[in-house]
């Protein structure tokens, strides 16, 4: 992975064992076949990509909690990023975004 997206992705993050666990969900998705929300290059790794989408903010996360919860854990399937476009009551756009709930 290249050490200036490790250290972008970093500040906007803010923690770093965070930033681990977002890009470590992100790349076994793309290891198992989801689509990049980012023009790639062949010679991007998962990990580059991952990181990039973070950069570039077509990955958003969120704390979850108890009291008020968009999506159930049950439809989650246990995957920290969701497509902000399959909600009901959100307007679909052509700028993919994912949100990931972190339980912490």
């Amino acid at each position: 992975m290249k050490v200036e997206l490790i250290e972008k992705a970093a500040q906007i993050v803010g923690d770093n064992q965070l930033l681990v666990n977002i890009v470590s969900k992100r790349v076994q998705q793309l290891n198992q076949g989801a689509d990049p929300y980012i023009p790639t290059t062949p010679e991007m790794g998962s990990g580059d990509i991952a990181l990039t989408e973070i950069v570039e903010g077509k990955i958003i996360w969120r704390e979850a909690d108890d009291e008020s919860s968009l999506i159930s854990g049950a439809d989650l399937e246990d995957d920290l990023f969701i497509d902000m476009s399959e909600m009901g009551d959100m307007p679909a756009s052509d700028d993919r975004t994912l949100t990931a709930t972190i339980d912490l």
